[in-house]
């Protein structure tokens, strides 16, 4: 079940009742999972959406490690002061961006993050930064020809394509 809440539902109802007083989590029988990438590495293991042996899930990890680096920089210049927020979002976007993003064009090939012949949990986490960069952020994939790839060969998947079609409207 896809539970959303508002802010004020958050504090009065459901921060209590998590592992680290954070969203997002995942309940399997009682059983809280807590963190975003924690969650979505746990649903590729357990769906087959992991690497074949531990040397492809460590490649994994490390393209996953670094799009959080990613958003971590995107972060820092979303949530900058007002004084600096202004410049901080041009350098993300002209500068820092581009930069990463051709590191990371260099570790996908046919669609799909190296450590991985097959659709893994990395490339639907490289599918979610880059459609944040991309519609958010106004980053153009063109520049980045596997990276658009990925982007477009996740959004197709049919799972996902109805999801994205149907799923609620929601700031985050």
């Amino acid at each position: 079940e896809d539970v959303r809440f508002s802010s004020e539902d958050w504090g009065a109802k459901y921060k209590a009742e998590t592992p680290f007083g954070r969203a997002p989590v995942l309940d399997i029988d009682g059983t809280k999972i807590a963190g975003s990438m924690n969650i979505l590495r746990y649903l590729g293991i357990t769906f087959g959406m992991a690497g074949n042996n531990d040397l492809d899930n460590a490649v994994l990890g490390g393209a996953s490690d670094f799009m959080s680096d990613i958003g971590t920089k995107m972060y820092g210049a979303v949530f900058a002061s007002e004084a600096e927020k202004d410049a901080k979002m041009a350098e993300f976007k002209d500068k820092t961006a581009p930069d990463m993003l051709k590191v990371l064009e260099k570790n996908v090939k046919n669609g799909h993050f190296i450590g991985s012949e097959k659709l893994s949990w990395v490339d639907i986490q490289g599918y979610y930064m880059l459609d944040t960069l991309s519609t958010r952020f106004s980053i153009n994939l063109t520049e980045f020809p596997q990276l658009q790839k990925l982007h477009d060969d996740v959004a197709a998947l049919p799972n996902i394509k109805k999801w994205l079609e149907t799923r609620p409207k929601t700031d985050h």
